[in-house]
């Protein structure tokens, strides 16, 4: 089981793991009730090495896009820049912010929520972006300071607590992160993003059934929500019922991912055969999909060395 679940945290998606939180908001929901601990600080190595990861990801030019700005071509992120420069708020910064982030412009992301952090210190939303982008260039570790922040500054908002435990989850630490998960899910019951979260948890401790009722709870809560759909399909594979996740995958991705998905939990299980007959299928279904002729080389391998 345990290969099984290691294998199939790699098929695509739109977001099979944590996933996103629940938008941007603008200020911090609630306040503490009793007396809080002072929020962690960052310690002088911390901040060097914070200091010495955005240099490594800072652009050197102006990013270009068919010889103009990337600020001309996308008029999302030029009507962030004008609204901020207007009204220099910290939600119009965060919004700039995300912007950015959308194409990969870490450094440009980073240094607007920095100005956001700047312009109001006790606004939860600032921290919580920022823990956010961390993790999506795959160091929470950097974030999670600003994720502590973010529940300290608003105890009540689920999204702060949902963020901690995906960065929590992107350290390898499942127990704390479900907590967390845990305490966003009382806040709000109906959070989609944290039932699918908690789907996501269980299918990595092994719990198939319990994973196909919250992903399933997800789903009622947010139709919409794809990661909570390819989730299903990832506890429908863990737990046997192959059919019901293959329907769950395209329901998730385009048919080549769902046919790529399945080749990816046909291998895990061992059924290799099935496993180069569905990457085969994903790469005619979709040609682009270039990892597919990959993987079907590995289930031949693995199925020639199970003959012998």
């Amino acid at each position: 089981m345990r290969f099984l679940v290691c294998v199939l945290a790699a098929v695509t998606a739109a977001g099979c793991g944590a996933g996103r939180s629940a938008g941007h908001f603008s200020s911090a929901a609630g306040s503490p009730q009793q007396p809080q601990p002072a929020p962690p600080q960052d310690s002088m190595a911390s901040y060097i090495e914070k200091t010495r990861e955005v240099q490594t990801h800072a652009s050197t030019q102006p990013v270009k896009v068919l010889g103009t700005t990337l600020e001309t071509f996308d008029h999302e992120l030029g009507a962030a820049l004008l609204a901020e420069k207007v009204n220099p708020t910290s939600a119009a910064a965060r919004r700039v912010a995300a912007a950015y982030a959308r194409h990969g412009i870490f450094d440009k992301a980073h240094e607007y929520l920095q100005g956001a952090v700047k312009n109001d210190p006790k606004d939860a939303a600032n921290y919580e972006a920022l823990a956010r982008l961390w993790r999506d260039v795959q160091m929470p570790y950097l974030g999670l300071s600003d994720a502590h922040r973010a529940v300290y500054y608003a105890p009540s908002w689920p999204v702060a607590h949902n963020t901690l435990g995906t960065l929590l989850q992107a350290m390898g630490q499942r127990a704390n992160a479900r907590i967390e998960y845990e305490r966003a899910l009382a806040l709000q019951p109906s959070a989609a993003y944290a039932l699918n979260n908690l789907c996501y948890s269980d299918i990595l401790d092994g719990r198939s059934e319990r994973a196909i009722q919250r992903c399933r709870e997800a789903l009622t809560a947010d139709p919409q929500l794809r990661a909570a759909q390819n989730n299903l399909g990832l506890a429908y594979a863990a737990s046997g019922r192959m059919d019901a996740a293959f329907d769950a995958f395209n329901l998730s991705v385009d048919p080549g991912g769902a046919l790529y998905n399945m080749g990816v939990a046909r291998m895990a299980r061992g059924e290799y055969g099935s496993a180069v007959e569905a990457f085969q299928a994903a790469q005619a279904e979709k040609p682009s999909l270039a990892l597919a002729a990959a993987r079907a080389e590995q289930a031949r391998a693995r199925l020639g060395a199970k003959e012998k």
